[in-house]
């Protein structure tokens, strides 16, 4: 197995049968599999989930009875993955899966240990002012420490699509003791950024920030105040 994606989806009925699809076209040439993680949906995820799995072999479900937050549930998936290479993929449709077909062929090719996506490396629309300023404030302060501790200088902390070798992810996950839906990034970040010798690289890619009304989850105030806070705590851990 080439490639792992990792999927957490809750209440993502109006989507998740969508980016299965972009997944499908994009990765046509990459041996992969999608592991998909139900969190306590209350819609029609997990019955639509469950039939992607019945009609494609490549797509697990694990499904968790009640909501244990979106951290929890990557940390659950990246456990049940058997690729060489472990990503994580949203079951929105805020990215672009034909990215992660360049950031395989870049890890792969230079046996990177870890590769970001970089969000701020194109012009992308913004829609929240204020999950910008959020986020380049965040990634600037964990990408102070990391840079300076490992030469990971991660200029979109926050990303969704964070690419490492399989191995690397599995071991860490073990160690994944963050609750909060967001907590996972600066929790891994961190981790990643403590390997001796770790070989790390970002590349653009492109995004479509989606509103709170289409089903953005994200609190630029509230979880950002949580994320500094994760950022502190597993730095210095």
């Amino acid at each position: 197995m080439d490639l792992s994606l990792v999927m957490p989806a809750r209440n993502e009925e109006n989507t998740l049968e969508q980016i299965i699809k972009s997944v499908q076209k994009s990765l046509k040439d990459i041996k992969y599999e999608i592991i998909i993680i139900n969190d306590g949906s209350t819609d029609r995820t997990l019955e639509i989930a469950t039939r992607l799995a019945k009609d494609f072999k490549n797509i697990k479900v694990l499904s968790n009875p009640t909501n244990i937050g979106k951290s929890q549930s990557v940390r659950n998936g990246i456990l049940a993955t058997k690729g060489k290479y472990v990503v994580i993929q949203d079951a929105d449709l805020e990215y672009e899966p034909e990215d992660l077909v360049l950031m395989y062929k870049k890890i792969s090719n230079e046996n990177l240990d870890v590769i970001y996506g970089n969000r701020f490396g194109y012009n992308n629309k913004v829609v929240y002012w204020q999950n910008w300023f959020g986020n380049t404030f965040l990634s600037g302060i964990s990408s102070l420490i990391t840079g300076l501790r490992s030469g990971m200088w991660v200029r979109d902390m926050e990303v969704c699509y964070k690419m490492a070798k399989g191995d690397i992810y599995r071991k860490i996950a073990q160690t994944i003791t963050s609750r909060s839906n967001f907590g996972f990034e600066p929790e891994i970040t961190a981790k990643f950024s403590k390997i001796k010798g770790i070989k790390f690289a970002q590349v653009p890619i492109k995004y479509i920030p989606r509103t709170l009304k289409e089903g953005k989850k994200m609190s630029a105030f509230k979880d950002g105040f949580k994320a500094l806070r994760e950022i502190i705590y597993y730095n210095f851990k």
